[in-house]
C-alpha cells in the first residue's frame, strides 16, 4: 500500500432548502448529494437544533448528533416540523447562499452531557471540567471573512464569534472563564456575507475549545457555499457539480460511538483477509492506558453519511467535485484508481479553501507547488496544451488536512471503466500519527453516445480570485466596514469614526444616493459606543498597548508542547526585527490556550485600511501540524515564486515536521538541532474583533494548541 508521510523531506522542495438547491448545480444523478437550504430575497433564516439522532452506519446503529435545520418560517415556535421541510442527515445540510446575503441562524441546545471519554471534560482542571460537562456548541462559519461580531446591549445577536457558549436550558455552569458568554437560551446569529465576498466552498461546524474532536466525532458539521461555480469557472454551467463531505467515527464492539478518537484504532495496512470498503476493522489496543480492546468495532468512513457508495459518472463534460474533510483529526491522501490498471486518475484543481485557483498561465509544476504550499503535488496536464489565460493546474492525488476545501474536475469517460475513490496511509511524523488506508467509494465510468456534443472542447478555465481579493477594491483590501445596530450591515469604519467623533452627522452617499443619508441622535450615540469598542486597545501577550508592527518586523509562532508537560499541545511566540533578529523581552514560552489571555492585539492600517502581517510558522514538534486562521485568508511566500505574485489563497496549511531531531520544544530548534523549514505567510486583516488562530487538527487544538487574537479600528 502506498504510503504518504507528511515529513521535511518531502515539503521542503516544495516551499524553500431541501428543494431549494440550484438546478444548474444539481443534475440528477445517483450521487448522494446533501439536502440544501437556500436564501431567498437576500436571506437565509434557519432554527438548527443540535440533538442526538439513532443513524446506521455500515453494521451498527449508533447515536450521533446532529444539526437538526429547516426554515424559521416552517418552524413551530422552536420546532421542526416532522416532515420534508426539515432535514437533520448525520451526513450534514449545505446552506447556500449568495454575495450580499443575511444569514441569520437560531441555534438551540438539545444535546445531552458529555460522555465518560470526552477527555477535556473529565480532566484536572475544574473550570474546564465545570464548562464542558454539559456538552456546551456555538457555531463558527469557516472559511468565510465577515465580522467576528459580539452580542452587546445594543445588538443581541452574534457574528462569527467563537467566544459565546450555549448550554441546553437549565444547564449553566457554575463557572466559566472571563473571555466566555455562557447562556443556556437560543443563540442568535446575524451574519452578513459581504458583497465582494468570494464565491466558494465553506463549512460551519461548532467552536468550543476542547470539545472539538468530541462534536466532529459524532457528526456536527455542514456545507456552507457562497455564490456558484460559475462565478469562477464559467464552462461549469454545463458540468454537473457534487458535494462530498468526508466524516468519520469510530464505533465500539458495544455498537457505541467512541467520542475521544484514538487513532491506532485500526491498523494502517488492511489484515489478511480484510475488505476496507468504507471502514477498517478495529484492534486490541488495552496495552495503552489511552486504548482498548476494539476488536470487533470499526472505524467508519462516509461520504455525505454514506458508506461506501456507489456513484456514475456519465456526463461527457465531466463532473464538478467539491470535497471537504470534516473529520476532527484524520488527514486523507486521496487518489482516483482505475480498477484494471490501479494507476491513479488525473483530475484538475480548480480552488483551495474557498478560493479559485487561477494561476497565471505558462506556470511550471515548481511554480504551482510552490503557490500552492505543497498542498497540490501538481503534475504535468495530460492532454493538449491550454490557450487559457490561466494555467490548469492537474493532480494524481490529495492530501486534505482536517477543515480542507477542495475542487476538482473530473475528465468525462471515454469508454465504460470502473474506479476507486481512497485514501492511501498517512503518517504525520515519527511523534505523529499513521491513518489507515480505506476504500471510500466505488465510481463506474461510462460514456453514452447522447452526451457527446456536450463534450468540452478543453479543460475548463479557472478565472483568478487571489489578486482580486487584495486589490484596493478587494474584500481584504478595501476599506474595512463593520456592522452598527440600527444603522447598517456594512458601514465603513472611517465613516463611522466621523460620525463618533463628531466630526459629522450623517453618512456618504451610498452607491446609486446622490445626498448623503442623514443619522438620528440614538443612531449617532449608538455609533459612538460602538466604535469605541471597536478601538479599544488592550494589552497581549504580545504588546502592552496593542501597537502596530514596525516597519520590517514579523511575528514568529512556534507549534510544539509546553516543556512542563508533554501530553499537551501550545503555540510560543516572539517578534523578528528586519535583520532577522528575535526583539528582546518579545518571546512568549509555548503554552496551552488560555481563554483569559490575548495573545495578539493588532490595529488596522492609517484610515481603517486592511493591514497585512508577514508570519513565520515554526513547527518544533516531531508531527506534522495545520495552521489556520479565523476571518481571513493568507498566502505562502515562497522563493520559487515570481516576483509580486499573490500565490494562492488559503485559510489553513500543513506545517512539516523536522523530524525526529524535534522534541517540540524552542531549545533545540534555537540550537540548529531540530532542522524544519520555515512556513512564511502574509496574513490581511479585514475584519475587527474577537477570533482565534489554531492548529485545525483536532487532538491537537482541543490540547492547547490555540491562540486569541483581536483586531481593533485604528486611532
Amino acid at each position: 500500500m502506498v504510503r504518504k508521510v507528511l515529513l521535511v523531506v518531502g515539503l521542503l522542495c516544495l516551499l524553500s432548502s431541501c428543494s431549494d438547491s440550484k438546478k444548474s448545480e444539481e443534475t440528477p444523478s445517483s450521487f448522494p448529494d446533501p439536502p440544501s437550504f437556500t436564501s431567498a430575497n437576500g436571506v437565509l433564516d434557519l432554527l438548527m437544533i443540535a440533538e442526538p439522532s439513532p443513524i446506521t452506519l455500515s453494521s451498527f446503529k449508533p447515536t450521533a448528533w446532529v444539526f437538526e435545520v429547516c426554515k424559521t418560517s416552517d418552524a413551530q415556535g422552536d420546532q421542526c416540523p416532522s416532515d420534508s421541510h426539515t432535514a437533520s442527515p448525520y451526513g450534514g445540510v449545505r446552506l447556500q447562499l449568495t454575495q450580499g446575503d443575511h444569514l441569520r441562524i437560531r441555534l438551540i441546545n438539545h444535546l445531552p452531557p458529555v460522555p465518560a471519554d470526552a477527555e477535556h471534560a473529565h480532566g484536572s482542571d475544574p473550570m474546564m471540567n465545570a464548562m464542558l460537562a454539559d456538552n456546551p456548541i456555538n457555531i463558527h462559519t469557516h472559511g468565510l471573512i465577515v465580522e467576528p461580531r459580539k452580542a452587546d446591549a445594543g445588538d443581541p445577536t452574534y457574528g462569527d464569534y467563537v467566544y459565546v457558549l450555549g448550554y441546553p436550558s437549565g444547564k449553566l455552569p457554575s463557572m466559566v472563564d472571563s473571555d466566555e458568554t455562557a447562556t443556556d437560551q437560543p443563540i442568535q446569529y446575524d451574519i452578513y456575507i459581504p458583497k465582494d465576498h468570494p464565491s466558494g466552498i465553506f463549512w460551519f461546524h461548532p467552536h468550543v475549545h476542547g470539545l472539538g474532536v468530541n462534536q466532529l466525532s459524532e457528526g456536527l458539521s455542514g456545507i456552507l457555499t457562497i455564490g456558484a461555480v460559475t462565478d469562477y469557472v464559467p464552462s461549469a454551467a454545463n458540468i454537473p457539480v457534487h458535494y462530498l463531505a468526508f466524516k468519520d467515527m469510530q464505533i465500539l464492539p458495544t455498537g457505541e460511538a467512541q467520542d475521544q478518537e484514538y487513532p491506532d484504532f485500526c491498523n494502517p495496512d488492511p489484515a489478511a483477509g480484510e475488505t476496507r470498503d468504507g471502514t477498517c476493522d478495529g484492534t486490541d489496543q488495552s496495552s495503552d492506558p489511552e486504548g482498548g480492546n476494539y476488536i470487533g468495532g470499526k472505524w467508519v468512513f462516509s461520504i455525505n453519511g454514506q458508506v461506501y457508495p456507489t456513484f456514475s459518472v456519465t456526463e461527457s463534460t465531466g463532473e464538478i467535485w467539491r470535497l471537504l474533510n470534516t473529520g476532527p483529526t484524520r488527514g486523507y491522501d486521496l487518489v482516483l484508481q482505475d480498477d484494471q490498471t490501479h494507476a491513479p486518475l488525473q483530475f484538475q484543481v480548480l480552488s483551495l479553501d474557498g478560493v479559485a485557483l487561477g494561476l497565471p498561465a505558462g506556470s511550471d509544476i515548481a511554480h504551482i507547488r510552490a503557490a500552492t504550499a505543497g498542498k497540490v503535488d501538481a503534475v504535468p496536464c495530460t492532454g493538449s496544451a491550454s490557450t487559457a489565460a490561466t494555467a490548469p493546474v492537474c493532480a494524481t492525488h490529495l492530501v486534505m488536512m482536517p477543515s480542507s476545501r477542495v475542487e476538482i474536475w473530473i475528465a468525462p469517460p471515454t469508454g465504460s471503466s470502473t474506479a476507486t475513490l481512497l485514501t492511501n496511509v498517512l503518517n504525520t511524523g515519527p511523534a505523529g500519527d499513521t491513518w489507515p488506508s480505506v476504500n471510500l467509494a466505488h465510481v463506474s465510468f461510462t460514456a453514452t453516445s447522447a452526451n457527446s456534443a456536450r463534450r468540452l472542447s478543453s479543460r475548463p478555465e479557472v478565472r483568478p480570485a487571489g489578486h482580486n481579493l487584495l486589490s484596493s477594491t478587494g474584500l481584504l483590501g478595501a476599506p474595512v466596514a463593520a456592522a452598527f445596530s440600527g444603522v447598517g450591515p456594512s458601514v465603513p469604519l472611517r465613516d463611522a469614526k466621523q460620525v463618533a467623533s463628531g466630526q459629522a452627522r450623517s453618512l456618504p452617499a451610498a452607491s446609486g444616493a446622490t445626498a448623503p443619508r442623514p443619522l438620528t441622535q440614538q443612531q449617532i450615540h449608538s455609533m459612538h459606543i460602538h466604535m469605541a469598542d471597536l478601538s479599544r486597545p488592550i494589552r497581549s501577550l504580545a504588546s502592552p498597548d496593542c501597537s502596530a508592527l514596525p516597519p520590517g518586523h514579523r511575528r514568529r509562532v512556534f507549534f510544539g508542547v509546553p516543556p512542563w508537560d508533554s501530553d499537551l499541545f501550545g503555540l510560543g511566540y516572539e517578534e523578528v526585527d528586519a535583520d532577522d533578529n528575535p526583539v528582546p523581552g518579545t518571546f512568549q514560552e509555548i503554552s496551552p490556550f488560555d481563554p483569559d489571555n490575548v495573545n495578539v492585539c493588532l490595529p488596522l492600517a492609517s484610515g481603517n485600511q486592511p493591514v497585512t502581517e508577514e508570519w513565520e510558522l515554526v513547527n518544533v514538534a516531531g508531527e506534522a501540524h495545520n495552521f489556520h486562521m479565523h476571518q481571513t485568508k493568507f498566502y505562502v511566500e515562497s522563493d520559487n515564486a515570481p516576483s509580486g505574485d499573490g500565490a494562492a489563497m488559503m485559510d489553513n496549511v500543513p506545517l512539516p515536521t523536522g523530524g525526529n531531531n524535534c522534541d517540540g520544544s524552542v531549545a533545540l530548534w534555537r540550537l540548529g538541532t531540530c532542522k524544519v523549514p520555515i512556513v512564511r505567510v502574509k496574513i490581511p486583516f479585514a475584519e475587527v474583533g474577537d477570533f482565534v488562530y489554531h492548529c485545525h487538527i483536532g487532538e491537537h487544538q482541543d490540547g492547547g494548541m490555540m491562540a486569541h487574537i483581536r483586531v481593533i479600528a485604528s486611532q
